[in-house]
């Protein structure tokens, strides 16, 4: 009898188990199909622009196209950038994403005269250079326009989305403002010494890196000023011995700086530089940080000059240096290989500094770009290289 009263019990139990997973089931459904359509409507507010983001970029991955090559006109391409799921091509009248399989998922019709983007894993930031409009969008949508006061010299998003703006100022030589991800504005750098001429942000938004330029008896002085984003602080400036060609941070508390001959990175918590390499050859081409590896191409004056590729560690210690037989302006590191685009071929090279393959290209291809892979940008098509099998 008893037997018989717990096992109704846990039936009982069971069932009421069930009836609560359906009930959760159902509900979840309901709030994933209104997000939805709230979301392609376009009726939600700044409040829902991060779920505005996860829609959007699931999306972008379900929407189905021919695949690639896609095949257009593409000779006019200002900029062509990851945005996580989705790929951004810039030209001079739009700005265009792509999903994974090559469908052109969203067009916009910018209106500006001398566009620029700079992107994060799930956002593109556009704006006029010298111009007072700003742009945010995600793969689907524009989510916010901002007018600045003043004219914009630079403008930079992070993976977190907080956005760093660089402007002229009335009353300073510049100042950099501060974004969050619903362009609600955090703080405002003034730069009173030297002129800022752009700024970047770790992926996190916490720290922020402004390098700004002035003479001094003739001579170029240039200084790059660390700022604690999340207090509006500034923590320490570095003193650059020459124009810094690339500034990114790799992490909270490292920041890479790339010179034309030489690759420092300085500990932000130390306030001092840890790890430096030096190239016997001045002039770095093109500079590739993802994944364990930090890239660089350098040398070659000239299209048709060899040009040197050193494979680093992130603490900059040389793995191996690659000969490449012409100037290279663009790398891209995926599928265990280091693809190198010269001005008439593409190299393939694997991790033992061996030329795996060599494809003619002709001096109309533009770029690489890491996305989902590596692309090939040229002036008619955008096309998916794929890795050389070993022989």
């Amino acid at each position: 009898m008893n037997e018989k009263r717990i096992s109704r019990k846990e039936l009982t139990k069971q069932n009421l188990k069930k009836n609560k997973k359906r009930k959760n089931i159902k509900t979840l459904i309901i709030i994933a199909i209104t997000a939805v359509m709230v979301y392609i409507t376009g009726i939600y507010g700044a409040s829902l622009a991060y779920f505005g983001d996860f829609i959007s970029s699931g999306l972008t991955l379900i929407q189905i196209g021919r695949g690639f090559p896609i095949e257009e006109d593409f000779s006019s391409v200002l900029q062509s950038e990851k945005m996580g799921t989705g790929l951004c091509v810039l030209t001079p009248d739009y700005l265009n994403i792509y999903s994974p399989t090559g469908k052109e998922i969203f067009t916009y019709s910018h209106a500006m005269q001398t566009p620029v983007i700079s992107t994060s894993k799930n956002r593109a930031v556009i704006y006029e250079l010298n111009g007072t409009t700003l742009k945010v969008a995600n793969g689907h949508n524009i989510l916010f326009q901002q007018e600045m006061t003043n004219n914009i010299i630079h403008a930079d998003i992070s993976n977190s989305n907080q956005i760093s703006v660089t402007t002229r100022s009335s009353s300073y030589n510049g100042e950099v403002s501060v974004f969050n991800y619903n362009m609600k504005q955090r703080f405002v750098w003034y730069c009173a010494t030297g002129y800022p001429i752009y700024s970047c942000l770790s992926n996190s938004g916490d720290r922020l890196a402004v390098n700004t330029v002035q003479t001094d008896a003739g001579t170029l002085k240039c200084d790059i000023y660390v700022i604690d984003a999340s207090k509006g602080k500034e923590l320490f400036s570095i003193n650059c011995s020459e124009y810094p060609v690339k500034i990114e941070f790799l992490n909270d508390d490292k920041i890479l700086v790339a010179y034309t001959n030489k690759i420092s990175i300085y500990s932000i918590s130390k306030n001092d530089e840890i790890y430096s390499y030096d190239f016997v050859e001045a002039g770095i081409q093109a500079l590739h940080t993802g994944g364990s590896y930090i890239t660089v191409a350098y040398g070659g004056a000239s299209n048709n000059q060899s040009s040197k590729i050193s494979v680093l560690s992130q603490d900059l210690k040389e793995k191996f240096v690659i000969e490449a037989p012409e100037k290279i302006k663009s790398i891209s590191v995926s599928q265990s290989r280091i693809f190198a685009l010269g001005y008439n071929n593409l190299y393939e090279y694997d991790f033992s500094a061996n030329l795996v393959n060599t494809v003619a290209t002709g001096p109309l291809c533009r770029q690489l770009v890491d996305y989902n892979g590596t692309l090939l940008i040229s002036s008619t098509a955008i096309q998916k290289v794929e890795k050389t099998k070993s022989r």
